[in-house]
């Protein structure tokens, strides 16, 4: 049985993944903001580490206690895609909250986690992007304005970090050949859980209720991270939920837009995104 750490495991797709992985026997380490919360959805003898994916100083105090404990496979699930945060905000280090949360954070996780994964005889890392991103056809990294200024609002900000996550996905699957398997799931619409719906403005409660009932249930995606942290790894890096290989959005085609925002991310999180050699 594996070792499997899964960020933002209390709630959505996150916990029941936990959930389903506990049952088969795996042990889980969730990785979440609220101990409390975890502890209160996962049960009072799951293993919590407290971690704020917006903080680069949280996500290295985990991943050191996360390699102490032997890892097999990190589920980089957590993600903030809140309609309600109309005004930019900027972490204590300087970043806007959506690309410290969806990129930074997970970025930093897997390359700190690096050195003990390949320790593992079948080490994973699971990044999550988006379907959304197959409507947006043009999008690109806004190379002059990483943290969004003056372009932000809570969906381009949230694409902009999911579209980077694929290219790094797609660079740490080159560079990890052998070592580490890297998957990149493409999440399609998900059921909100009640409490997250409720959270959301009025209005938006209203637009997007009919989009909810139709959405996948989050046990369907859970079973899809399962498959990815245990079976047999895909034939390629971007999967949908189905595990079929799925194309790069246009702009992730090219090495050299990959490798540029490889060199980005590195400077924003004090390390090469591969990890240390």
């Amino acid at each position: 049985m594996a070792t499997i750490a899964i960020t933002g495991a209390n709630s959505g797709i996150g916990l029941r993944a936990a959930q389903r992985l506990m049952a088969d026997g795996h042990r889980v380490l969730a990785l979440c903001r609220s101990v409390d919360r975890a502890r209160a959805a996962l049960g009072e003898e799951v293993e919590v580490i407290e971690t704020r994916m917006d903080d680069l100083a949280s996500v290295k105090t985990a991943a050191d206690r996360v390699g102490g404990l032997g890892v097999d496979v990190l589920i980089n699930n957590a993600a903030v895609f809140d309609l309600g945060m109309t005004t930019r905000e900027v972490t204590d280090e300087g970043h806007e909250r959506v690309w410290a949360t969806n990129h930074l954070g997970p970025t930093a996780l897997a390359a700190h986690l690096a050195p003990a994964l390949a320790d593992s005889r079948d080490g994973r890392v699971v990044f999550i992007a988006s379907k959304g991103l197959l409507a947006m056809p043009r999008i690109r990294i806004r190379w002059d304005a990483l943290d969004g200024d003056p372009w932000y609002t809570p969906t381009r900000a949230y694409y902009h970090a999911k579209l980077a996550q694929v290219m790094i996905a797609e660079t740490l699957a080159e560079n990890w050949t052998g070592r580490v398997t890297v998957a990149c799931l493409r999440v399609p619409a998900v059921r909100l859980d009640p409490s997250k719906l409720a959270a959301q403005p009025k209005l938006q409660q209203v637009l997007y209720a009919p989009k909810n009932r139709a959405a996948a249930p989050p046990e369907r995606l859970a079973d899809t991270y399962a498959a990815l942290a245990t079976a047999a790894p895909p034939t390629a890096t971007y999967v949908d939920e189905s595990l079929v290989p799925c194309s790069l959005p246009r702009f992730a085609r090219d090495p050299d837009n990959r490798a540029r925002l490889a060199a980005v991310t590195q400077d924003a999180i004090g390390l090469p995104v591969w990890g240390a050699q």
